[in-house]
């Protein structure tokens, strides 16, 4: 039997919540306020599991941020001095580890795009040359 492209082979499919899953959910949503009170009632008795586990539902997870870093740089000694200051700014601790590979790495991809613009202009002035 060929099977037709866009056309299911059993159209009737499997009836939505049959499975052990859906029957679980079932259950789960047909008690839902119970399970909930007694959460609350839990939590509040001092089962930090149950305080998780309704702050779990209704807070979203923290993201991971970086403070913002502020350290003097002397911009007058090219990408490398300035890299080399940052180097030592993480040697020191004045900044963190990840900050500092961070603005190595911006300050690499700075390096790049300086490297296309003074390529593009060294064409453009051979291109009026000729």
């Amino acid at each position: 039997m060929a099977f037709s492209k866009g056309k299911s082979g059993n159209p009737s499919g499997r009836p939505v919540g049959s499975g052990v899953s859906g029957q679980i959910r079932k259950a789960i949503t047909d008690r839902a306020p119970e399970i909930v009170n007694v959460l609350i009632t839990q939590a509040l008795a001092g089962d930090t599991q149950s305080g998780l586990a309704l702050l779990n539902k209704i807070t979203p997870n923290l993201k991971a941020s970086n403070e913002p870093v502020q350290f003097h740089i002397d911009t007058t000694k090219g990408l490398s001095g300035t890299g080399e200051q940052i180097l030592q700014s993480i040697a020191c601790g004045d900044i963190a580890l990840d900050s500092g590979t961070q603005m190595l790495s911006s300050l690499a991809a700075l390096a790049k795009m300086k490297e296309v613009d003074e390529l593009t202009k060294r064409i453009e002035l051979l291109e009026k040359k000729s």
